[in-house]
């Protein structure tokens, strides 16, 4: 419900209402509005109107797509699987890659990957249960997440997949063709 308020006296508002540009007739929507605040010790005319903060609960993207339709469904644990089941096969791949390249060190610990493929250059892939992603931390792109859409961990934002992105980064770092044989 809308009501007109007239600011009537300076004495009556708050300091920031009683501004020339603001002393005019309000249209204030009442049932947004609800607390109290004071000025100078009295108080003011609008005690009762603060506004709301109000939360998303939903996501679409820029061109209108549902993003929530497209992210696989799973529960916790199956996530907690898939995520365990891509981390191990990413880091066996790049312990074989290690292999022929010694400046590559992996380490795998409690769903964090640390790769780091020359003094300063250190990827960080870690897990992210509470919204069921992969989080990538890489020195040439910068940080990415991905979720897990038909079967591929892919970023929403580029539309690329993780495995590719790091076979990408890992071929212009070494100067090699990289094969990351990883099944998701």
């Amino acid at each position: 419900m809308l009501q007109r308020l007239p600011l009537v006296s300076k004495q009556l508002l708050c300091p920031l209402l009683a501004r020339p540009l603001l002393a005019r007739l309000l249209f204030v929507n009442v049932s947004v509005f609800k607390t109290g605040c004071l000025s100078q010790g009295r108080q003011c005319l609008f005690e009762q109107y603060r506004p709301h903060v109000h939360k998303r609960h939903h996501a679409i993207s820029t061109d209108g797509l549902n993003i929530e339709d497209l992210i696989d469904k799973f529960s916790d644990s199956q996530y907690c699987l898939i995520a365990d089941a891509y981390l191990e096969d990413l880091s066996d791949s790049l312990e074989v890659l290690g292999e022929s390249f010694p400046q590559i060190d992996v380490e795998l610990t409690q769903g964090v990957m640390s790769l780091t493929v020359a003094p300063g250059k250190t990827y960080v892939i870690n897990k992210q249960p509470h919204n069921k992603q992969i989080w990538l931390s890489s020195p040439v792109s910068g940080p990415k997440r991905y979720d897990l859409i038909g079967g591929k961990w892919i970023n929403l934002r580029d539309n690329t997949a993780l495995t590719a992105l790091l076979q990408k980064e890992l071929e212009e770092e070494l100067g090699t063709d990289v094969d990351l044989a990883v099944q998701n």
